[in-house]
């Protein structure tokens, strides 16, 4: 018997897949999930139900990526699910911002392949992801960039000047541009601006603090460059944004107005 037949009896002789997909919960730097094609979890193992701020496994099944991450992100996810679906290969090793339970976009590592059935239909994918600071020699490239990326996290709400950013990675601005674009697919400044995107849909949903106010603290300019970031990002405004993810939360208009 060839090994792929092997491999195939053998599962098929299993009595609950559960048994294969609980030994993810034995490596805790390990994010593990499987979707359907209509983009529903139907798998995963406790160490992205607890990245995503959950207790239960049960919370997650059934449930999308809109549930859980920003318009904008959410789209993206789900964009690369269909290249997955689409080719029917798998996509390995991409380089990903996902939020983790504190709200903080991290950078991570995900490989995603389709899942087949009997019949050769792809029905779903799986995939896992590696958080930058656990995945070893395969992101060591990025450290040189980490402190740079911390810094970000950190000041996003002050001016930040990419020499600033040159100067904590002990690089030219020109070679920051190359290395940041090359590593991480995006230059610093657009990566700038995602994370205070990403901030200020927090702010949107959870608090009633007025759209300029928010645009303020999260770095941005003034209100009108916020929202024009922000529409191109999300696909909306900021205030359609609050009305459809604020659960009723009403913005405090600042006095005067």
């Amino acid at each position: 018997m060839n090994p792929k037949s092997l491999s195939a009896n053998f599962c098929q002789q299993l009595a609950d897949d559960s048994q294969l997909v609980s030994l993810f919960d034995f490596l805790p730097d390990i994010y593990f999930f499987a979707k359907d094609l209509d983009g529903r979890f139907v798998l995963a193992n406790q160490a992205i139900v607890g990245a995503m701020g959950l207790t239960y496994t049960s919370e997650i099944i059934g449930r999308t990526d809109y549930d859980f991450f920003s318009t904008g992100l959410a789209d993206k996810y789900r964009e690369e699910d269909a290249k997955v679906v689409q080719s029917g290969k798998a996509l390995l090793d991409q380089v990903w911002l996902v939020p983790n339970q504190n709200n903080e976009l991290r950078w991570y590592l995900s490989s995603k392949r389709p899942l087949f059935d009997k019949k050769g239909n792809i029905i779903g994918i799986a995939g896992v992801m590696r958080d930058f600071d656990t995945a070893g020699a395969v992101l060591e490239p990025y450290e040189t960039l980490s402190k740079v990326i911390t810094y970000i996290q950190a000041h996003y709400a002050d001016k930040i000047e990419i020499a600033t950013l040159a100067k904590i990675s002990h690089i030219s601005v020109s070679q920051l541009e190359r290395r940041f674009k090359k590593l991480f697919k995006i230059t610093p400044l657009k990566y700038i601006h995602q994370v205070r995107l990403h901030a200020a849909t927090q702010l949107l949903s959870r608090t009633r603090d007025s759209i300029g106010n928010i645009a303020i603290d999260c770095g941005f300019y003034d209100q009108s460059h916020f929202t024009r970031l922000f529409k191109a990002a999300q696909g909306v405004s900021p205030l359609e944004y609050r009305k459809k993810h604020s659960g009723g939360v009403d913005e405090i208009k600042p006095k005067g107005l």
